[in-house]
C-alpha cells in the first residue's frame, strides 16, 4: 500500500475543505481502498451563517461523486449539532434518517450526503476516512478473521461486528464512543464492511489508513503470496454472443458483456463454491448480486440454474411487498475458468467486471486460508432490497432506446458512416467502427466508441474485427455497412477496368464479406438488424457513373436476398438510398464541380437539386438508418428507404 501524501500539494489547500478534498482523492484513486463508490470521508469545521455567526458544520462526501477525482464540490455541508442530535434517538427508520439529514443541509439544493453521515458526525475527530479496503475485507471474511486481526494489530485496532449501514451503524458507534476512547486506536474495522481512520490532522488520518491496510496486505502476501490471473482468451466468439443473448433474455433487456480475469479450470468450480459464502463487502451485492453464475459444461443450463437459485434467494425473504430484480447474473464463471461480466450499459458492466476481479482475488486467499465466511444471505438480501437502494433505482432515468445494444459500422471514419456511428452511440449503443483509414483511431477513440483499422476487402481482417467485438463487448446486434467509393466522369466506353473492379470490390464484395462474418453473431443478437447504405443511383442511375450505379444496385440486390435468407432468424435487413450527400469523403470538390457542370447547374443549385429544395446531410441519412434499428420500424425487412429530398425520377 503506497503512501501518496505530498506536503507541497497539501500546502496548496487554502482551507479545511480543500485539504479534505485533497486527502480524499488520495484514498479514492487507489482501487484497493475504494472501488466504485465504496468509501466516504468528512471534515468538521465552521462556517458563517447569513448573520455572520460561526457555527459548527460537517462536510460529508455526497452521494454520486467519485472520491478519486472530486474536489470541494463533492461534499455536502451539514449542521453538525443537528446531525449529531439524531444519533441520540433510539429508533429512526432509514428513510426518516435520510430525510432528517437532508433537512440538516446548509444548502437545500446540495446533493444528498453519504448514508454514513451520522457516523462521521459522531466520531470525535476533525477528519474521518472510511474505505472498503480489499485486504481488510479479505481477512475479515476468512475463518477466525478476528483472531487474524488480533495477530496483526494486537489492541491497536478496534474490531466491531457487522451491522447494517445507516442508523443501525450510527447506534453501534454511539455505544462504542460512550464506552471507549477512540484516541487509543489507530482505526476501527467493521467486520465484512470496511475500515474507519480518524484524526484532527488530514495527513495523520490518511497515514493511519495506509499503515493499517498495508499491514493487512503484507500479512496476506507474506503468508499466501499474490494472486495472478490471466487475461488471455481463446474463447469461441460466437459462444460468447450466445451466452450474452441468454443473459439478456433473463434480464429482459440487452446487456453488455466484458471479459474479466481467467482463474483457470482447476479453480473455477472451487471459487464458485466459495463465492456462495457471501460478497467481499455488502455493497458488492448491489453491483454483482450475491453470487455469480456457474456456467459448467452447458452454459444455458448454468444460467437457468442461476435464475432458479436467485429466485429461491429472493423468495426466502418472505416479503411479498418486494418486487424481484431481474434474475440475471452480473458475472459468470465458465467451466474453463473464464469470467465475464454483464451490465445494462458499458459502465455497469465495467463496474461488475472490476468487482468480479476483486472477488476472485479474495477467493485466492480464501482458498489458501481454509474458507470464506462473508455475510449471510439475509444480510445481503437486506442490502440488495434495502428501501434506500430501491429508491435509488426508481430515481434513475429511463435508459436510451439502444442502451445495451452493440453496433458495428463498416466505413465509419467519416461522412455517412461516422454520422451513423455517432447517432447510434448518442442513443446508447456501444459502437465499433471499421475503416481502412487510420483516421478512425482518432475519430472513434473513447470507451464504447471504438475505431478499428480494417481492410473490408480482406476477409481475415473482417473476421478479426468481429472476433474482437464479441470478445470485448459480448456480441453484435446492429450492422451498418457504409463503405464506398464514387468516381464519376467516365462513360462505359472510357471506363477503365481498375476503376470498375475497385468499385465492385469496395461497394459490393466488401459488404458481402462483412455480412457473411456478421451473420453467426447476429443470430444471437437482440432484435438484430442490418442496414446497407446504397444510393439513389439504384433507382435513378446517372450517365458517367456506371461502376458506382451497378455496384450499388448489386448491393441492393444483396440486401433483398439477405432479407429473404435471414428472416427466419429474426434478422431484419434493409437499405437506405441517399442522394446528394456532400459532407462525405466520396464527394471531392472536383467530383462535385464535374457533376454540377454536367447538369448545367451551380454547385449550390446542384446541392439542392430535389423536390424539397433542401440539402441532405450525413446526419439525415443516419436518422433513417436509426429508424430501422431503434425500434421505430421493428417489423420491416427488405425495404428501400430514400433519403434524397424527393426525386422526380425516383417517384
Amino acid at each position: 500500500m503506497k503512501n501518496c501524501w505530498n506536503e507541497d500539494e497539501a500546502a496548496r489547500a487554502s482551507n479545511d475543505l480543500e485539504l479534505r478534498a485533497y486527502s480524499s482523492r488520495l484514498i479514492g484513486k487507489d482501487p484497493a481502498l475504494v472501488l466504485h463508490g465504496g468509501g466516504n470521508t468528512s471534515v468538521k469545521s465552521t462556517e458563517a451563517d447569513r448573520f455572520g455567526a460561526q457555527r459548527p458544520v460537517i462536510w460529508v462526501k455526497a452521494s454520486g461523486f467519485d472520491l478519486g477525482t472530486m474536489g470541494a464540490e463533492g461534499f455536502t455541508a451539514l449542521d453538525l449539532a443537528g446531525v449529531t442530535r439524531l444519533a441520540g434517538l433510539e429508533r429512526l427508520s432509514d428513510p426518516d434518517m435520510v430525510n432528517e439529514v437532508a433537512r440538516a443541509r446548509l444548502d437545500s439544493n446540495a446533493a444528498a450526503a453519504s448514508i454514513e453521515g451520522i457516523v462521521h458526525a459522531l466520531i470525535p475527530f476533525k477528519f474521518v476516512d472510511h474505505s472498503h479496503a480489499d485486504a481488510i475485507l479479505t481477512i475479515s471474511n476468512s475463518p477466525e478473521g478476528a483472531v487474524r486481526f488480533a495477530e496483526i494489530y494486537g489492541d491497536r485496532v478496534l474490531v466491531l461486528p457487522y451491522v447494517k449501514p445507516g442508523f443501525d451503524l450510527a447506534l453501534q458507534f454511539r455505544q462504542q464512543i460512550a464506552e471507549k476512547d477512540l484516541s487509543q486506536y489507530e482505526a476501527v474495522i467493521l467486520e465484512h464492511h470496511g475500515i474507519f481512520t480518524f484524526s484532527d490532522s488530514a495527513r495523520d488520518s490518511y497515514n493511519a489508513m495506509i499503515k493499517v491496510v498495508d499491514e493487512a496486505e503484507r500479512y496476506l502476501l507474506d503468508n499466501y503470496g499474490s494472486p495472478r490471473f490471466s487475461r488471455q482468451s481463446n474463447e469461441d466468439a460466437v459462444e460468447i454472443a450466445r451466452i450474452r443473448r441468454l443473459v439478456s433474455e433473463l434480464a429482459g433487456f440487452p446487456v453488455i458483456s466484458l471479459k474479466s480475469a481467467k482463474v483457470g479450470q482447476d479453480k473455477a468450480k472451487r471459487y464458485g463454491t466459495l463465492l456462495r459464502g457471501g460478497t467481499v463487502t455488502p455493497e458488492h451485492v448491489i453491483h454483482n448480486k450475491p453470487f455469480p453464475a456457474l456456467l459448467g459444461d452447458d452454459p444455458e443450463a448454468g444460467l437457468l440454474s442461476f435464475r432458479d437459485e436467485y429466485r429461491g434467494y429472493f423468495d426466502r425473504a418472505g416479503n411479498h411487498s418486494l418486487q424481484m430484480l431481474p434474475p440475471y447474473p452480473h458475472w459468470a464463471i465458465s467451466s474453463d475458468g473464464y469470467t465475464r461480466s454483464f451490465g445494462r450499459d458499458l459502465k455497469r458492466a465495467s463496474i461488475s467486471s472490476d468487482v468480479a476481479e476483486t472477488s476472485l482475488k479474495a477467493m485466492y486467499y480464501a482458498d489458501k486460508m481454509g474458507g470464506w465466511q462473508g455475510l449471510g444471505e439475509e444480510d445481503l438480501r437486506g442490502l440488495e432490497y434495502w428501501e434506500l437502494e430501491q429508491a435509488k433505482l426508481k430515481r434513475q432515468p429511463p435508459p436510451s432506446e439502444l442502451t445495451g445494444k452493440i453496433a458495428m459500422v463498416a466505413g465509419a471514419a467519416s461522412g455517412i458512416g461516422y454520422a451513423c456511428a455517432e447517432l447510434l452511440a448518442d442513443k446508447g449503443a456501444v459502437v465499433v467502427g471499421l475503416d481502412i483509414s487510420p483516421s478512425i483511431l482518432d475519430s472513434m477513440n473513447r470507451p464504447g466508441f471504438e475505431g478499428l483499422i480494417c481492410d473490408l476487402t480482406d476477409e481475415d481482417s473482417v473476421t478479426a474485427a468481429f472476433q474482437h467485438t464479441a470478445e470485448t463487448y459480448g456480441g453484435l446486434d446492429i450492422l451498418v455497412t457504409s463503405a464506398g467509393i464514387f468516381r464519376t466522369g467516365n462513360t462505359i466506353e472510357t471506363l477503365e477496368d481498375d476503376n470498375w473492379d475497385q468499385s465492385m470490390a469496395i461497394n459490393l464484395s466488401a459488404h458481402r464479406k462483412v455480412l457473411k462474418q456478421a451473420i453467426p453473431f447476429l443470430r444471437h443478437g437482440i432484435e438484430p438488424a442490418v442496414v446497407f447504405i446504397a444510393s439513389r443511383n439504384v433507382t435513378a442511375p446517372g450517365a458517367g457513373a456506371a461502376a458506382y450505379s451497378v455496384s450499388k444496385a448489386g448491393l441492393t440486390q444483396l440486401m433483398r436476398v439477405a432479407a429473404l435468407e435471414l428472416a427466419a432468424d429474426g434478422i431484419t435487413v434493409n437499405a437506405v438510398h441517399p442522394d446528394a450527400v456532400f459532407d462525405t469523403g466520396l464527394w471531392t470538390e472536383q467530383a462535385l464541380a464535374t457533376s454540377a457542370a454536367r447538369y448545367g447547374l451551380s454547385i449550390e443549385e446542384y446541392k439542392t437539386r430535389n423536390l424539397l429544395k433542401t440539402e441532405i446531410t450525413s446526419r439525415d441519412v443516419a436518422r433513417a438508418v436509426s429508424a430501422f434499428v431503434d425500434g421505430t420500424l421493428p417489423k420491416t425487412t427488405g425495404a428501400q428507404l430514400p433519403v434524397d429530398g424527393g426525386n422526380d425520377r425516383v417517384i
